[in-house]
Protein backbone atom coordinates (compact mmCIF):
# COMPACT_ATOMS: atom_id res chain seq x y z
CA UNK A 1 0.00 0.00 0.00
CA UNK A 2 2.84 2.36 0.84
CA UNK A 3 4.38 1.77 -1.91
CA UNK A 4 1.68 1.80 -4.22
CA UNK A 5 1.32 5.43 -2.42
CA UNK A 6 4.70 6.26 -3.44
CA UNK A 7 4.86 5.08 -6.61
CA UNK A 8 1.67 7.88 -7.59
CA UNK A 9 3.26 10.58 -5.38
CA UNK A 10 6.47 10.27 -8.26
CA UNK A 11 4.35 10.15 -11.08
CA UNK A 12 2.61 13.42 -9.76
CA UNK A 13 5.63 15.04 -8.74
CA UNK A 14 7.10 13.88 -12.63
CA UNK A 15 4.32 15.45 -14.32
CA UNK A 16 4.20 18.32 -12.15
CA UNK A 17 8.47 18.92 -13.55
CA UNK A 18 6.92 18.13 -16.83
CA UNK A 19 4.78 20.76 -16.94
CA UNK A 20 7.21 23.12 -15.59
CA UNK A 21 9.53 22.71 -18.15
CA UNK A 22 7.36 22.52 -21.49
CA UNK A 23 5.39 25.99 -19.89
CA UNK A 24 8.75 28.11 -20.63
CA UNK A 25 8.86 25.72 -23.76
CA UNK A 26 5.47 26.90 -24.89
CA UNK A 27 5.57 30.55 -24.29
CA UNK A 28 9.15 30.37 -26.34
CA UNK A 29 6.89 28.70 -28.91
CA UNK A 30 4.05 31.45 -28.99
CA UNK A 31 6.54 34.35 -28.98
CA UNK A 32 8.04 33.00 -31.48
CA UNK A 33 5.23 32.23 -33.80
CA UNK A 34 4.44 36.05 -32.66
CA UNK A 35 7.45 37.38 -34.16
CA UNK A 36 7.57 35.24 -37.25
CA UNK A 37 4.29 36.75 -38.15
CA UNK A 38 5.40 40.36 -37.14
CA UNK A 39 7.81 39.74 -39.38
CA UNK A 40 5.92 38.86 -42.11
CA UNK A 41 3.36 41.76 -41.72
CA UNK A 42 6.77 44.15 -41.63
CA UNK A 43 7.77 42.73 -44.68
CA UNK A 44 4.63 43.64 -46.62
CA UNK A 45 4.11 46.63 -45.01
CA UNK A 46 7.80 47.84 -45.98
CA UNK A 47 6.67 46.15 -49.34
CA UNK A 48 4.14 48.84 -49.95
CA UNK A 49 7.57 51.39 -50.84
CA UNK A 50 8.75 49.00 -53.46
CA UNK A 51 5.88 49.70 -55.59
CA UNK A 52 6.27 50.53 -59.20
CA UNK A 53 6.71 53.94 -60.49
CA UNK A 54 4.19 53.35 -63.20
CA UNK A 55 0.87 55.15 -61.97
CA UNK A 56 2.37 55.89 -58.14
CA UNK A 57 5.46 58.38 -59.11
CA UNK A 58 4.17 61.06 -56.69
CA UNK A 59 5.45 59.62 -53.01
CA UNK A 60 1.85 59.92 -51.64
CA UNK A 61 0.28 58.00 -54.44
CA UNK A 62 2.07 54.62 -52.84
CA UNK A 63 -0.31 52.77 -50.52
CA UNK A 64 0.82 54.67 -47.10
CA UNK A 65 -2.52 54.15 -45.91
CA UNK A 66 -2.53 50.59 -46.10
CA UNK A 67 1.04 50.15 -45.19
CA UNK A 68 -0.06 52.20 -41.91
CA UNK A 69 -2.39 49.63 -41.06
CA UNK A 70 0.14 46.78 -41.47
CA UNK A 71 2.71 48.67 -39.02
CA UNK A 72 0.13 49.48 -36.56
CA UNK A 73 -0.36 45.93 -36.07
CA UNK A 74 3.48 45.23 -35.44
CA UNK A 75 3.47 47.89 -33.03
CA UNK A 76 0.93 46.06 -31.17
CA UNK A 77 2.09 42.54 -31.88
CA UNK A 78 4.63 40.76 -29.18
CA UNK A 79 7.20 41.53 -32.03
CA UNK A 80 10.79 41.97 -30.87
CA UNK A 81 11.72 45.20 -29.31
CA UNK A 82 13.72 46.41 -32.73
CA UNK A 83 10.96 45.82 -34.93
CA UNK A 84 8.43 47.77 -32.80
CA UNK A 85 10.48 50.67 -32.98
CA UNK A 86 11.10 50.29 -36.66
CA UNK A 87 7.37 50.00 -37.39
CA UNK A 88 6.53 52.58 -35.54
CA UNK A 89 9.09 54.92 -37.51
CA UNK A 90 7.87 53.83 -40.38
CA UNK A 91 4.30 54.35 -39.39
CA UNK A 92 5.27 57.60 -39.03
CA UNK A 93 6.97 58.32 -42.01
CA UNK A 94 3.51 56.56 -43.63
CA UNK A 95 1.44 59.64 -41.96
CA UNK A 96 3.88 62.10 -43.38
CA UNK A 97 2.88 60.93 -46.30
CA UNK A 98 -1.09 61.06 -45.77
CA UNK A 99 -0.10 64.71 -44.62
CA UNK A 100 1.14 65.21 -48.07
CA UNK A 101 -1.93 63.52 -49.68
CA UNK A 102 -3.96 66.59 -47.77
CA UNK A 103 -1.16 69.52 -48.61
CA UNK A 104 -0.48 69.59 -44.69
CA UNK A 105 3.45 70.33 -45.39
CA UNK A 106 3.91 71.51 -41.61
CA UNK A 107 2.50 68.25 -39.87
CA UNK A 108 4.38 65.91 -42.92
CA UNK A 109 7.56 67.54 -41.21
CA UNK A 110 6.09 66.66 -37.97
CA UNK A 111 5.41 63.26 -38.68
CA UNK A 112 8.72 63.27 -40.47
CA UNK A 113 10.71 63.96 -36.81
CA UNK A 114 8.97 61.51 -34.52
CA UNK A 115 10.11 58.96 -37.45
CA UNK A 116 13.25 60.02 -37.14
CA UNK A 117 13.55 60.04 -33.56
CA UNK A 118 12.44 56.02 -33.74
CA UNK A 119 14.83 55.30 -36.74
CA UNK A 120 16.84 58.23 -37.95
CA UNK A 121 18.55 55.62 -40.61
CA UNK A 122 15.65 53.47 -41.78
CA UNK A 123 15.75 54.47 -45.59
CA UNK A 124 12.15 54.22 -46.26
CA UNK A 125 12.16 57.39 -43.43
CA UNK A 126 14.86 58.90 -45.02
CA UNK A 127 12.95 58.95 -48.81
CA UNK A 128 9.98 60.33 -46.88
CA UNK A 129 11.73 63.14 -45.24
CA UNK A 130 13.47 63.77 -48.37
CA UNK A 131 9.89 64.11 -50.43
CA UNK A 132 8.35 66.36 -47.39
CA UNK A 133 11.64 68.82 -47.88
CA UNK A 134 11.12 69.18 -51.74
CA UNK A 135 7.49 69.83 -51.31
CA UNK A 136 8.60 72.19 -48.80
CA UNK A 137 10.91 74.22 -51.22
CA UNK A 138 13.71 72.99 -49.66
CA UNK A 139 15.56 72.15 -53.01
CA UNK A 140 19.38 71.41 -52.12
CA UNK A 141 18.32 69.50 -48.56
CA UNK A 142 16.52 67.15 -50.00
CA UNK A 143 18.68 66.31 -53.14
CA UNK A 144 21.01 65.44 -50.41
CA UNK A 145 18.48 63.25 -48.70
CA UNK A 146 17.65 61.26 -52.03
CA UNK A 147 21.53 61.17 -53.20
CA UNK A 148 22.23 59.57 -49.69
CA UNK A 149 19.05 56.68 -50.01
CA UNK A 150 19.82 56.26 -52.93
CA UNK A 151 23.43 55.13 -52.04
CA UNK A 152 22.57 53.47 -49.01
CA UNK A 153 22.81 49.79 -49.44
CA UNK A 154 19.70 48.40 -47.98
CA UNK A 155 17.69 50.35 -50.66
CA UNK A 156 15.65 48.19 -52.28
CA UNK A 157 16.27 48.83 -56.34
CA UNK A 158 12.43 49.94 -56.95
CA UNK A 159 12.89 52.56 -54.03
CA UNK A 160 16.46 53.27 -54.97
CA UNK A 161 15.25 54.34 -58.61
CA UNK A 162 11.95 56.28 -56.93
CA UNK A 163 14.51 58.04 -54.88
CA UNK A 164 16.20 58.82 -58.18
CA UNK A 165 13.65 60.02 -59.56
CA UNK A 166 12.92 62.93 -57.40
CA UNK A 167 17.01 63.87 -57.61
CA UNK A 168 16.31 63.87 -61.42
CA UNK A 169 13.24 66.65 -60.66
CA UNK A 170 15.12 68.16 -58.78
CA UNK A 171 18.03 68.50 -61.37
CA UNK A 172 15.61 69.85 -63.77
CA UNK A 173 14.20 72.11 -61.57
CA UNK A 174 17.31 73.71 -61.08
CA UNK A 175 18.34 73.52 -64.80
CA UNK A 176 21.40 71.28 -64.36
CA UNK A 177 20.81 70.13 -67.61
CA UNK A 178 23.70 67.82 -68.19
CA UNK A 179 23.53 66.47 -64.45
CA UNK A 180 19.97 65.36 -65.35
CA UNK A 181 20.56 64.00 -68.79
CA UNK A 182 23.39 61.71 -67.53
CA UNK A 183 21.24 60.72 -64.28
CA UNK A 184 17.97 60.26 -66.75
CA UNK A 185 20.09 57.71 -68.52
CA UNK A 186 21.13 55.47 -65.60
CA UNK A 187 18.05 55.10 -64.19
CA UNK A 188 16.50 54.27 -67.97
CA UNK A 189 19.07 51.71 -67.27
CA UNK A 190 18.06 50.46 -64.36
CA UNK A 191 14.33 50.76 -65.44
CA UNK A 192 13.87 49.98 -69.02
CA UNK A 193 10.47 50.97 -70.61
CA UNK A 194 9.27 53.14 -68.16
CA UNK A 195 7.16 55.81 -68.86
CA UNK A 196 7.61 58.33 -66.16
CA UNK A 197 11.39 58.26 -66.58
CA UNK A 198 11.02 58.18 -70.81
CA UNK A 199 9.37 61.28 -70.35
CA UNK A 200 12.17 62.63 -67.58
CA UNK A 201 14.75 61.73 -69.95
CA UNK A 202 12.72 63.81 -72.68
CA UNK A 203 13.17 66.59 -70.81
CA UNK A 204 16.65 66.48 -69.94
CA UNK A 205 17.60 65.60 -73.02
CA UNK A 206 15.57 68.97 -73.98
CA UNK A 207 16.79 71.16 -71.65
CA UNK A 208 20.56 70.24 -73.45
CA UNK A 209 18.85 71.56 -76.61
CA UNK A 210 18.87 67.77 -78.15
CA UNK A 211 15.10 68.25 -79.48
CA UNK A 212 15.20 65.39 -81.69
CA UNK A 213 16.41 63.26 -78.93
CA UNK A 214 13.52 64.62 -76.34
CA UNK A 215 10.92 63.76 -79.71
CA UNK A 216 11.75 60.00 -79.55
CA UNK A 217 11.61 59.61 -75.63
CA UNK A 218 8.41 61.58 -75.84
CA UNK A 219 6.81 59.56 -77.94
CA UNK A 220 8.12 56.17 -76.47
CA UNK A 221 6.55 57.60 -73.02
CA UNK A 222 3.61 58.03 -75.03
CA UNK A 223 2.89 54.87 -76.63
CA UNK A 224 4.08 53.26 -72.67
CA UNK A 225 1.34 55.27 -71.18
CA UNK A 226 -1.29 55.88 -73.67
CA UNK A 227 -3.46 57.52 -70.82
CA UNK A 228 -0.65 59.91 -69.52
CA UNK A 229 -1.11 62.87 -71.08
CA UNK A 230 2.21 64.81 -70.35
CA UNK A 231 4.26 63.17 -73.10
CA UNK A 232 1.98 64.92 -75.57
CA UNK A 233 2.23 67.71 -73.67
CA UNK A 234 5.87 67.83 -73.48
CA UNK A 235 5.67 67.23 -77.59
CA UNK A 236 3.30 70.00 -77.33
CA UNK A 237 6.07 72.39 -76.36
CA UNK A 238 8.73 71.16 -78.70
CA UNK A 239 6.58 71.95 -81.79
CA UNK A 240 5.70 75.59 -80.38
CA UNK A 241 9.22 76.03 -80.06
CA UNK A 242 9.82 74.98 -83.51
CA UNK A 243 7.60 77.49 -84.75
CA UNK A 244 4.61 74.60 -85.67
CA UNK A 245 1.71 76.25 -83.45
CA UNK A 246 -0.80 74.08 -85.87
CA UNK A 247 1.06 70.77 -84.22
CA UNK A 248 1.09 71.56 -80.62
CA UNK A 249 -2.76 73.09 -81.01
CA UNK A 250 -3.20 69.51 -82.52
CA UNK A 251 -1.19 67.65 -79.51
CA UNK A 252 -2.49 69.21 -76.95
CA UNK A 253 -5.89 68.45 -77.83
CA UNK A 254 -5.43 65.06 -78.07
CA UNK A 255 -3.93 64.80 -74.62
CA UNK A 256 -7.45 66.20 -73.10
CA UNK A 257 -8.63 63.21 -75.11
CA UNK A 258 -6.50 61.45 -72.75
CA UNK A 259 -7.37 63.18 -69.31
CA UNK A 260 -10.17 66.17 -69.62
CA UNK A 261 -9.74 66.88 -66.42
CA UNK A 262 -6.04 68.02 -66.80
CA UNK A 263 -5.76 71.58 -65.70
CA UNK A 264 -2.23 71.76 -67.07
CA UNK A 265 -2.75 70.58 -70.26
CA UNK A 266 -5.84 73.37 -70.39
CA UNK A 267 -3.10 76.26 -69.39
CA UNK A 268 -0.99 75.09 -72.54
CA UNK A 269 -3.20 75.05 -75.11
CA UNK A 270 -4.34 78.41 -73.61
CA UNK A 271 -0.82 79.60 -74.34
CA UNK A 272 -0.70 78.48 -78.02
CA UNK A 273 -4.29 79.76 -78.83
CA UNK A 274 -3.04 83.38 -77.63
CA UNK A 275 0.31 82.83 -79.86
CA UNK A 276 -2.39 81.87 -82.81
CA UNK A 277 -4.37 84.80 -81.94
CA UNK A 278 -7.73 83.03 -81.36
CA UNK A 279 -7.67 85.36 -78.29
CA UNK A 280 -11.81 84.22 -77.57
CA UNK A 281 -10.71 80.27 -77.59
CA UNK A 282 -7.74 81.02 -75.29
CA UNK A 283 -9.42 82.83 -73.11
CA UNK A 284 -11.93 80.50 -72.58
CA UNK A 285 -9.29 77.46 -72.06
CA UNK A 286 -7.48 79.75 -69.42
CA UNK A 287 -10.38 79.68 -67.61
CA UNK A 288 -11.01 76.03 -67.69
CA UNK A 289 -7.59 75.55 -66.32
CA UNK A 290 -8.24 77.72 -63.70
CA UNK A 291 -11.18 75.81 -62.90
CA UNK A 292 -8.91 72.56 -62.58
CA UNK A 293 -6.24 74.84 -60.93
CA UNK A 294 -7.95 76.73 -58.49
CA UNK A 295 -5.38 77.21 -56.27
CA UNK A 296 -2.53 77.91 -59.03
CA UNK A 297 -1.46 81.46 -60.40
CA UNK A 298 -0.72 80.19 -64.21
CA UNK A 299 -4.18 80.52 -64.96
CA UNK A 300 -4.46 84.03 -64.27
CA UNK A 301 -0.67 84.95 -65.42
CA UNK A 302 -2.45 83.35 -68.71
CA UNK A 303 -5.72 85.21 -68.66
CA UNK A 304 -3.91 88.75 -67.75
CA UNK A 305 -1.71 88.06 -70.65
CA UNK A 306 -4.72 87.74 -73.29
CA UNK A 307 -6.76 90.50 -71.75
CA UNK A 308 -3.25 92.47 -72.44
CA UNK A 309 -3.12 91.27 -76.39
CA UNK A 310 -6.55 92.30 -76.11
CA UNK A 311 -6.25 95.74 -74.25
CA UNK A 312 -8.55 95.07 -72.17
CA UNK A 313 -6.25 96.63 -69.30
CA UNK A 314 -8.45 96.59 -66.32
CA UNK A 315 -9.04 92.75 -67.09
CA UNK A 316 -5.25 92.48 -67.34
CA UNK A 317 -4.72 93.80 -64.09
CA UNK A 318 -7.20 92.03 -62.04
CA UNK A 319 -6.01 89.09 -63.66
CA UNK A 320 -2.54 89.33 -62.71
CA UNK A 321 -3.82 90.35 -59.02
CA UNK A 322 -5.45 87.47 -59.17
CA UNK A 323 -2.12 85.43 -60.03
CA UNK A 324 0.09 87.09 -56.84
CA UNK A 325 -3.03 86.16 -54.31
CA UNK A 326 -2.21 82.46 -55.46
CA UNK A 327 1.53 82.97 -55.68
CA UNK A 328 3.31 86.21 -53.96
CA UNK A 329 6.58 85.59 -54.89
CA UNK A 330 5.80 85.11 -58.60
CA UNK A 331 8.49 87.57 -59.54
CA UNK A 332 7.11 87.06 -63.67
CA UNK A 333 2.89 87.50 -62.54
CA UNK A 334 4.03 90.80 -60.88
CA UNK A 335 6.24 92.47 -63.44
CA UNK A 336 3.33 91.57 -65.89
CA UNK A 337 1.26 93.62 -63.07
CA UNK A 338 3.67 96.72 -63.85
CA UNK A 339 3.74 96.42 -67.56
CA UNK A 340 -0.65 96.05 -67.98
CA UNK A 341 -0.26 99.31 -64.74
CA UNK A 342 1.94 101.16 -66.95
CA UNK A 343 -0.07 100.65 -69.64
CA UNK A 344 -3.19 102.04 -68.28
CA UNK A 345 -1.62 105.12 -67.15
CA UNK A 346 -0.81 104.05 -63.01
CA UNK A 347 2.83 105.22 -63.26
CA UNK A 348 3.48 105.39 -59.89
CA UNK A 349 1.65 101.65 -59.28
CA UNK A 350 3.73 100.28 -62.20
CA UNK A 351 6.81 101.60 -60.40
CA UNK A 352 6.18 99.60 -57.45
CA UNK A 353 5.35 96.48 -58.85
CA UNK A 354 8.80 96.60 -60.76
CA UNK A 355 10.45 97.91 -57.57
CA UNK A 356 9.30 94.86 -55.76
CA UNK A 357 10.60 92.51 -58.34
CA UNK A 358 13.98 93.97 -58.78
CA UNK A 359 14.10 93.56 -54.75
CA UNK A 360 13.17 90.21 -54.93
CA UNK A 361 13.98 88.61 -57.71
CA UNK A 362 16.58 91.00 -59.20
CA UNK A 363 17.59 88.53 -62.38
CA UNK A 364 14.40 89.63 -63.85
CA UNK A 365 15.61 91.71 -66.58
CA UNK A 366 12.24 93.11 -67.64
CA UNK A 367 11.62 94.08 -64.05
CA UNK A 368 14.28 96.53 -64.51
CA UNK A 369 13.24 97.80 -67.66
CA UNK A 370 10.19 98.76 -66.51
CA UNK A 371 12.18 100.10 -63.82
CA UNK A 372 14.37 102.49 -65.86
CA UNK A 373 11.22 103.20 -68.07
CA UNK A 374 8.78 104.38 -64.84
CA UNK A 375 11.57 106.60 -63.37
CA UNK A 376 12.25 107.97 -66.98
CA UNK A 377 8.52 108.97 -67.72
CA UNK A 378 7.90 110.32 -64.47
CA UNK A 379 11.02 112.97 -64.90
CA UNK A 380 13.56 111.57 -63.38
CA UNK A 381 16.37 110.18 -66.39
CA UNK A 382 19.06 110.49 -63.66
CA UNK A 383 17.15 107.68 -61.60
CA UNK A 384 16.21 105.71 -64.84
CA UNK A 385 20.36 105.26 -66.08
CA UNK A 386 21.04 102.56 -63.48
CA UNK A 387 18.08 100.18 -63.59
CA UNK A 388 18.40 100.56 -67.46
CA UNK A 389 22.29 99.96 -67.68
CA UNK A 390 21.06 97.07 -65.36
CA UNK A 391 18.72 95.44 -67.65
CA UNK A 392 20.89 96.16 -70.76
CA UNK A 393 22.89 93.60 -68.86
CA UNK A 394 20.80 91.34 -68.02
CA UNK A 395 18.77 91.00 -71.24
CA UNK A 396 21.55 91.17 -74.04
CA UNK A 397 19.65 90.76 -77.37
CA UNK A 398 16.51 92.95 -75.87
CA UNK A 399 16.47 96.27 -77.91
CA UNK A 400 13.93 97.98 -75.37
CA UNK A 401 16.22 98.52 -72.38
CA UNK A 402 19.05 100.46 -74.72
CA UNK A 403 16.83 102.55 -76.13
CA UNK A 404 15.27 103.12 -73.16
CA UNK A 405 18.80 104.53 -72.04
CA UNK A 406 19.68 106.35 -75.28
CA UNK A 407 15.98 108.46 -74.17
CA UNK A 408 17.41 108.92 -70.55
CA UNK A 409 21.05 109.71 -71.31
CA UNK A 410 19.04 112.56 -74.31
CA UNK A 411 17.30 114.15 -71.69
CA UNK A 412 20.52 114.57 -70.01
CA UNK A 413 22.57 116.20 -72.82
CA UNK A 414 24.92 113.18 -72.58
CA UNK A 415 25.10 112.97 -76.40
CA UNK A 416 27.88 110.64 -76.88
CA UNK A 417 26.17 107.97 -74.38
CA UNK A 418 23.18 108.44 -76.20
CA UNK A 419 24.40 107.66 -79.32
CA UNK A 420 26.24 104.45 -78.07
CA UNK A 421 23.13 103.57 -77.12
CA UNK A 422 21.13 104.55 -79.85
CA UNK A 423 23.46 102.55 -81.94
CA UNK A 424 23.83 99.34 -79.45
CA UNK A 425 20.04 99.34 -79.70
CA UNK A 426 19.98 99.01 -84.05
CA UNK A 427 23.01 96.34 -83.40
CA UNK A 428 19.81 94.55 -81.40
CA UNK A 429 16.80 95.18 -83.82
CA UNK A 430 18.60 96.78 -87.44
CA UNK A 431 15.03 98.16 -88.30
CA UNK A 432 14.14 100.01 -85.31
CA UNK A 433 12.84 102.86 -86.26
CA UNK A 434 12.74 105.28 -83.51
CA UNK A 435 16.54 104.45 -82.82
CA UNK A 436 17.50 105.48 -86.29
CA UNK A 437 15.55 108.59 -86.06
CA UNK A 438 17.06 109.66 -82.87
CA UNK A 439 20.05 109.11 -83.95
CA UNK A 440 20.28 110.80 -86.99
CA UNK A 441 18.97 114.33 -85.05
CA UNK A 442 21.87 113.82 -82.60
CA UNK A 443 23.26 117.25 -83.00
CA UNK A 444 26.44 118.67 -81.41
CA UNK A 445 25.00 120.74 -78.29
CA UNK A 446 25.83 123.95 -79.65
CA UNK A 447 23.28 123.10 -82.92
CA UNK A 448 21.03 121.07 -81.12
CA UNK A 449 19.66 123.90 -78.37
CA UNK A 450 16.67 121.10 -76.76
CA UNK A 451 16.46 117.27 -76.89
CA UNK A 452 13.63 115.34 -78.78
CA UNK A 453 10.58 115.11 -76.91
CA UNK A 454 11.67 111.72 -74.85
CA UNK A 455 9.24 108.72 -74.31
CA UNK A 456 9.95 105.23 -73.36
CA UNK A 457 9.19 102.02 -75.39
CA UNK A 458 7.79 99.04 -74.70
CA UNK A 459 7.93 97.13 -71.32
CA UNK A 460 9.05 94.04 -73.20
Amino acid sequence: MVSHRRAVKKKLLWAMSAAAVCAPLASLALRQRDEHRASATMRDALARFDAPLEGAVAPESLDWAGAQRLLDDVARSGAAPDDVRRARAVGYACRALGDLARGDLVLAATEVQSARRESPDDVRVRFVEGAVLQRRGERRHAAQVFEGVARDPATSAPLRVRAGVHQLDLLLDEGDGHAALSLAEALSREAPRSAALENRLGLARASVGDGAGARVAFEEASQAAPTDPSPLVNLARLARQSGDLARSRTLLEQALVRAPENGDTRLALAVVLLDLGSLDEARAAAREAARYLPEQAGPYVALGEIALRGDALADAVAAFRQALDHAPDDASARTDLGVALARSGDREGAMRAFAQVTERAPSVGQAWNGLGAMRLALSDPEGAIGPLQHASRLLPDDPNPTMNLGLAFERLRRWDDAARAFRETLRRAPTSEAATTHLAAMQPPAAHPRTAHPRTTAMR
